[in-house]
């Protein structure tokens, strides 16, 4: 502590009267299982349907879920182009509704590189 241009030690009271003690914890034996992936049979079983091909699909269906994500709507034919030139695509929908649940799509150079677009 400076004083009138001395320097001091700190008053005795800024000391810590007592050891700072850490508290130590018995080590917990948890295991975690996280499942990141579904099977189709799984995914079939809650009745969703996978789908990884551009054929059959309903465009405005995927507009739709576009929108909903605050994505813009696009032009159908855009879209079917976009989806010609796609390396990949996950389509889910739901059976009884035949509904568009979940899309994705991938491009790429086929060698190092690859991106994926529209998760919704």
């Amino acid at each position: 502590m400076l004083l009138r241009g001395i320097i001091s030690h700190p008053l005795p009271s800024l000391y810590l009267k007592t050891p700072l003690r850490l508290r130590s914890y018995a080590p917990i034996a948890t295991t975690i299982t996280n499942k990141y992936s579904i099977s189709n049979k799984d995914l079939e079983s809650q009745g969703f349907l996978l789908r990884r091909t551009i054929s059959n699909h309903n465009l405005d269906h995927l507009n739709s879920v576009f929108m909903a994500v605050s994505f813009p709507k696009h032009d159908p034919e855009k879209i079917k182009l976009a989806l010609e030139n796609t390396n990949s695509l996950l389509w889910v929908e739901h059976k009884k509704t035949q509904k568009l649940v979940a899309f994705a799509r991938v491009t790429g150079d086929n060698v190092f590189n690859a991106i994926i677009w529209d998760v919704c």
